[in-house]
């Protein structure tokens, strides 16, 4: 009997051993998402991004999606711009794609939750990628950048709600934002100076290579570096040479003045004799 029972013991384990194979290869099998979603190897989930709080509707706007190509492929195809008019957008690029819009007719309105844009990626290999933004411009129909605004995003996989009103990730690679820095401050909160809780800190990623200028709503802060942009130098010469123009023109007048003088008095005025004509 107790021979029946080890047999019946050992034959247990081995199926339990055999079983958790296959489990764990598929655990393996999946990519972390921004640290919130997994998502199956060949799976295919949807990213889309919204934006609510808006204190004014957006005239324009200009702003990059990025995401690793060793881990994500998009779906050119499933881009979706479902609440923009006038949208020029490019998903061919190599680890990002890029979308503008501007319509002087038909603001889009962001005051309550809408989709800002949507895209589809599968999963070509397991581990941890994230998908991230960078906003170059947001702007309304003054021209102002918007000062007040919730971004979030959410992730759709097999038809279900897996990561829900969530702050995205902004893009922090030098390489793009020292490239794409605009008049918008991307705050890591993923909310405006206006509208953050966070007052006396307000976080954000601000590329160093930008000749932005700040608007009239964009407060005290200052994120100008014209030395680096040569306007610095530019000026200092336009100074330089106005000053040399009117000195050396009020010197020639002066010469011209005197030597018509000189002339009428009957006094010589060749170089030789200056001198004798000043005692």
């Amino acid at each position: 009997m107790f021979k029946k029972i080890k047999t019946t013991l050992a034959c247990c384990s081995a199926l339990m051993m055999l079983c958790a194979v296959p489990l764990n290869a598929n655990a393996a099998e999946e990519v972390k998402i921004n640290d919130a979603a997994s998502v199956a190897v060949g799976d295919t989930f949807t990213y889309s991004m919204y934006i609510a709080d808006a204190s004014k509707d957006v005239m324009g706007m200009q702003a990059y999606v990025f995401y690793d190509t060793d881990y994500l492929e998009i779906d050119t195809d499933s881009i979706n711009f479902d609440n923009l008019n006038g949208v020029i957008y490019n998903g061919n690029l190599d680890g990002y794609m890029t979308f503008n819009f501007s319509d002087i007719s038909n603001y889009a309105s962001f005051s309550s939750r809408t989709q800002l844009v949507s895209m589809n990626f599968k999963v070509k290999k397991s581990g941890n990628t994230n998908v991230t933004y960078f906003i170059k411009e947001m702007y309304d129909s003054d021209m102002n950048t918007l000062t007040a605004y919730t971004i979030t995003y959410d992730i759709k996989s097999d038809g279900k709600t897996v990561v829900s009103e969530k702050t995205p990730i902004v893009e922090e690679a030098e390489k793009y934002i020292n490239t794409y820095q605009g008049n918008f401050i991307n705050y890591i909160d993923g909310k405006g100076n206006d509208n953050t809780d966070e007052k006396t800190d307000h976080k954000a990623v601000i590329g160093e290579k930008t000749t932005m200028m700040p608007q009239n709503n964009q407060g005290n802060t200052q994120y100008v570096d014209v030395q680096k942009s040569g306007s610095g130098a530019s000026v200092t010469t336009i100074v330089i040479v106005c000053g040399l123009l009117l000195i050396g023109g009020a010197i020639g007048g002066v010469m011209y003045f005197r030597h018509k003088e000189n002339t009428k008095n009957g006094l010589n005025t060749d170089s030789d004799n200056i001198d004798n004509d000043m005692t």
